[in-house]
């Protein structure tokens, strides 16, 4: 009995590498704050009916983003992009158009390398954003404001619901994969339907 116990502790850390090791594989990593929900009620079951977000287009900042990534929740965590040019879509809200929050979520740095998000402080009320789906259906959103917050801010303060409609959110990682970005400010900007 204590031979199988001895065992258990090696056969843990191997399973939580071998986990760690996939996530980097798929392009996602976890940041280490608790995963609050986008949708709640009635909203949760709506949010299914677009389809997945696939691209972004930001002109004013000459960022074409070709494959986002579906974020969701590992272990009680928010999954983030796990590379500095990565974009993701927070899957557990609605697809960018549909009625709520849709929110994308980047870096602002990644290591010594800048972030897909790093100028997205520099948009400015009246650019223009645009995503296309999976099917290829285009939906053009207007930058409303964009607001700068502390580093340890809650991807929950960042997302809440800014007014009726649908709605598309930018927002800058946490900064716990991103080292260069560590310290500095988490963006978020809000765009509404165009």
């Amino acid at each position: 009995m204590e031979r199988c116990s001895e065992l258990v502790r090696p056969a843990a850390v191997v399973l939580a590498v071998v986990a760690g090791l996939g996530c980097v594989l798929l392009g996602v990593t976890t940041v280490l704050s608790p995963a609050p929900s986008l949708t709640t009620g009635a909203a949760a079951a709506d949010h299914r009916t677009g389809a997945p977000p696939a691209a972004l287009r930001i002109p004013d900042l000459d960022l074409a983003v070709n494959q986002l990534v579906a974020l969701g929740h590992t272990a009680g965590r928010r999954e983030q992009p796990g590379t500095a040019l990565g974009v993701g879509w927070f899957s557990d809200g609605p697809p960018p158009g549909s009625p709520g929050v849709a929110v994308l979520s980047g870096h602002a740095g990644f290591g010594y390398a800048l972030g897909a998000f790093a100028r997205l402080a520099k948009l400015k009320p009246g650019a223009a954003i645009a995503t296309t789906d999976a099917s290829g259906h285009e939906t053009r959103f207007t930058v409303r404001r964009v607001a700068l917050f502390p580093a340890n801010e809650p991807d929950s303060t960042l997302v809440a619901s800014d007014g009726p409609g649908p709605q598309l959110r930018l927002i800058t990682s946490d900064g716990s994969y991103d080292s260069a970005g560590l310290g500095g400010a988490r963006v978020a900007v809000y765009a509404a339907l165009a």
